[in-house]
Protein backbone atom coordinates (compact mmCIF):
# COMPACT_ATOMS: atom_id res chain seq x y z
CA UNK A 1 0.00 0.00 0.00
CA UNK A 2 2.86 2.36 0.70
CA UNK A 3 4.25 1.87 -2.81
CA UNK A 4 0.84 2.60 -4.30
CA UNK A 5 0.58 5.82 -2.28
CA UNK A 6 4.06 6.97 -3.23
CA UNK A 7 3.43 6.26 -6.91
CA UNK A 8 0.17 8.22 -6.74
CA UNK A 9 2.02 11.16 -5.18
CA UNK A 10 4.67 11.02 -7.92
CA UNK A 11 2.03 10.89 -10.66
CA UNK A 12 0.12 13.74 -9.02
CA UNK A 13 3.25 15.84 -8.74
CA UNK A 14 4.12 15.25 -12.39
CA UNK A 15 0.58 16.15 -13.46
CA UNK A 16 0.66 19.35 -11.44
CA UNK A 17 4.01 20.26 -13.02
CA UNK A 18 2.48 19.83 -16.49
CA UNK A 19 -0.64 21.77 -15.48
CA UNK A 20 1.48 24.62 -14.19
CA UNK A 21 3.66 24.70 -17.28
CA UNK A 22 6.87 24.50 -15.26
CA UNK A 23 9.89 24.80 -17.60
CA UNK A 24 7.88 24.00 -20.69
CA UNK A 25 6.57 20.64 -19.45
CA UNK A 26 3.13 21.40 -20.91
CA UNK A 27 4.55 22.02 -24.38
CA UNK A 28 6.68 18.87 -24.13
CA UNK A 29 3.58 16.78 -23.32
CA UNK A 30 1.64 18.52 -26.12
CA UNK A 31 4.39 17.65 -28.63
CA UNK A 32 4.70 14.09 -27.30
CA UNK A 33 0.94 13.58 -27.71
CA UNK A 34 1.20 14.88 -31.26
CA UNK A 35 3.59 12.04 -32.08
CA UNK A 36 2.00 9.20 -30.08
CA UNK A 37 -1.78 9.45 -30.26
CA UNK A 38 -3.73 8.43 -33.33
CA UNK A 39 -7.01 10.18 -32.41
CA UNK A 40 -6.34 13.74 -33.44
CA UNK A 41 -8.19 17.02 -33.46
CA UNK A 42 -7.56 19.75 -35.95
CA UNK A 43 -4.57 20.74 -33.78
CA UNK A 44 -3.13 17.21 -34.26
CA UNK A 45 -3.26 16.31 -30.55
CA UNK A 46 -5.99 14.65 -28.46
CA UNK A 47 -6.82 17.99 -26.80
CA UNK A 48 -8.63 20.93 -28.36
CA UNK A 49 -6.26 23.47 -26.84
CA UNK A 50 -3.26 23.77 -24.55
CA UNK A 51 -5.50 25.29 -21.89
CA UNK A 52 -7.84 22.29 -21.97
CA UNK A 53 -4.88 19.95 -21.59
CA UNK A 54 -3.52 21.91 -18.64
CA UNK A 55 -6.92 21.93 -16.91
CA UNK A 56 -7.26 18.15 -17.35
CA UNK A 57 -3.77 17.55 -16.00
CA UNK A 58 -4.52 19.85 -13.06
CA UNK A 59 -7.67 17.93 -12.14
CA UNK A 60 -5.90 14.58 -12.53
CA UNK A 61 -2.98 15.85 -10.44
CA UNK A 62 -5.27 16.96 -7.63
CA UNK A 63 -7.02 13.57 -7.63
CA UNK A 64 -3.72 11.66 -7.63
CA UNK A 65 -2.30 13.79 -4.82
CA UNK A 66 -5.43 13.35 -2.71
CA UNK A 67 -5.49 9.60 -3.34
CA UNK A 68 -1.80 9.24 -2.54
CA UNK A 69 -2.11 11.22 0.67
CA UNK A 70 -5.18 9.24 1.70
CA UNK A 71 -3.41 5.94 0.99
CA UNK A 72 -0.34 6.88 3.01
CA UNK A 73 -2.26 8.31 5.97
CA UNK A 74 -4.70 5.40 6.19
Amino acid sequence: MVLRGVLALIAGGASVVVAGGYRGADVWVWDWADVVFRRRTRYATPWWSLTTMRIQFGIAGAVFLAAGAHTLVR
